[in-house]
């Protein structure tokens, strides 16, 4: 099994672990014995401190810069030495599952680690010129995947697999690998468009691909923000005011002009949240929550020409839209019946939030008359959306809801190895922690990299390996 089968499955049950009653859910009356009990606070299957096993490999290589490029035509060439030698020596009367789909599917689990490395740096990494090299190694897999999932040849056998009686004899894990590849290739037009269709259809997707590239790019380097005076932030505690950046003229003010000093509130990293919630001017939060909404202007035009793009293709499909082609590949097989769901979600949910912001806006009519600012009737029926943080906020403290006592409860290096306890017991897994010596600089990116390795609890087996950074610095999101 290749690394990203364990992420998918973790990915999966996200929404069923809020659900499932284990022992790994610590239950809020718990918290206080657990806190005088240290002994009890680590859960059954959490991940253990101690590298119990020897890894039957290397940890996965973080390529630096200039190596990323040279790696991923490495890649490519993997993939295409093992088609090229498929369609050599195949026909669709000869195609096994055996001779077609397992050589592809060793190269796949062979590529997949130093594949998703590449693709983690373009978030991970600090360095501009990384994020650089990925974009061209993306475009070059783009490229790549575009041309082979264009290759009439290699969909034919892939066809003539499907439709052999011993189809029927193969695992589900099996089946569901070819039935995901063949659909790959339906989208890609085969056996629903002619010749010439073909090509002008992937020739619009590869230009999609460009889009979201561009878009993703900028998600990836956004680095916006805005600045304050410490007075415009009163209100705001001030470990959050420490972490964000002064004014450059801050070394030629006086004492006495203190609070016209400025800071740089960046939109990532918590710095938007921070000021909606504790910031005590209206203004200020109001500021920020306009400047966040409206921040990568350059991603709007992008946004809406990929939505129209999207929706020709899969209209040239005979599709009704890009939700109907997109959800074929997931669980929930059609629109409908999503819709369906998010309308009993609204019956039920919607009466709660109506009387939650009822609530708030009380709350923010009482503050507002206290400080002599209460708007007029028609400003003050709605509610701004800039408003709910804080009110929230005032709301919990009247009703003695202490969020910093609660998180001493829930440090952050215990509740994270706590929710891969809890993944542990639901995938039958195992997550040991990597000793930090071991943790040199060619397989962390960051010295708050932590580094797990995966076992299949039922067979001992290793799986892989999960790297997560648990901390935030000052110029990328953390995942």
């Amino acid at each position: 099994m290749q690394l990203f089968k364990v992420f998918t499955a973790i990915a999966v049950f996200v929404v069923s672990a809020a659900a499932v009653a284990t022992p790994e859910i610590v239950k809020l009356r718990d918290l206080e014995e657990r806190a005088a009990n240290p002994e009890l606070a680590t859960p059954p299957n959490s991940p253990s401190d101690s590298n119990e096993m020897s890894l039957p490999q290397p940890l996965p290589y973080v390529p630096t810069a200039d190596e990323i490029v040279p790696a991923m035509h490495r890649i490519i060439n993997k993939y295409n030495a093992i088609r090229t030698q498929i369609l050599r020596t195949t026909t669709p009367s000869t195609a096994t599952f055996s001779n077609v789909i397992l050589p592809l599917v060793n190269v796949e689990n062979a590529v997949q680690g130093e594949l998703g490395m590449i693709d983690m740096l373009q978030y991970g990494s600090p360095s501009l010129e990384t994020q650089g090299a990925f974009d061209e190694a993306r475009q070059l897999y783009l490229k790549a995947s575009a041309l082979w999932v264009a290759d009439e040849p290699f969909f034919r056998l892939l066809e003539a697999v499907r439709e052999k009686p011993e189809f029927q004899a193969l695992d589900a894990e099996s089946k569901h690998w070819l039935e995901k590849e063949l659909l790959e290739y339906r989208h890609a037009g085969h056996g629903v468009l002619g010749h010439v269709e073909l090509e002008e259809y992937q020739k619009r997707n590869m230009e999609i691909a460009e889009l979201e590239r561009k878009f993703q790019q900028n998600l990836a380097r956004e680095a916006g923000g805005v600045w304050f005076t410490l007075g415009e932030l009163d209100g705001v505690p001030g470990e959050e005011l420490a972490k964000w950046r002064d004014s450059p003229a801050e070394g030629e003010l006086t004492n006495e002009k203190r609070q016209q000093r400025k800071k740089f509130v960046p939109f990532a990293n918590g710095g938007t949240l921070a000021v909606l919630t504790h910031a005590h001017s209206p203004e200020t939060r109001k500021r920020m929550f306009l400047e966040d909404n409206v921040k990568l202007k350059e991603n709007m035009p992008l946004f809406e020409d990929i939505i129209k793009r999207r929706a020709r293709q899969a209209q040239a499909l005979k599709y009704p839209s890009h939700a109907a082609l997109r959800i074929e590949r997931r669980m929930v097989k059609t629109t409908e019946w999503v819709k369906g769901f998010l309308r009993q979600l609204q019956a039920t949910l919607c009466p709660y939030g109506r009387g939650e912001i009822a609530v708030l806006q009380r709350r923010r009519l009482d503050d507002l008359r206290a400080r002599g600012q209460l708007p007029d009737k028609e400003a003050g029926d709605s509610f701004p959306p800039w408003e709910k943080r804080y009110y929230e906020q005032l709301v919990q403290r009247e009703f003695e809801v202490d969020q910093l006592k609660i998180s001493e409860f829930f440090p952050l290096e215990r509740t994270a190895t706590s929710m891969l306890g809890i993944f542990a017991s639901l995938l039958n897994l195992r997550f040991d922690s990597i000793p930090s010596e071991k943790l040199t600089r060619d397989v962390v990116w960051h010295d708050t990299v932590r580094v797990f390795s995966v076992w299949d609890t039922k067979e001992d087996a290793f799986i892989g390996v999960i790297n997560g950074q648990m901390e935030a610095d000052n110029t990328r999101r953390r995942f």
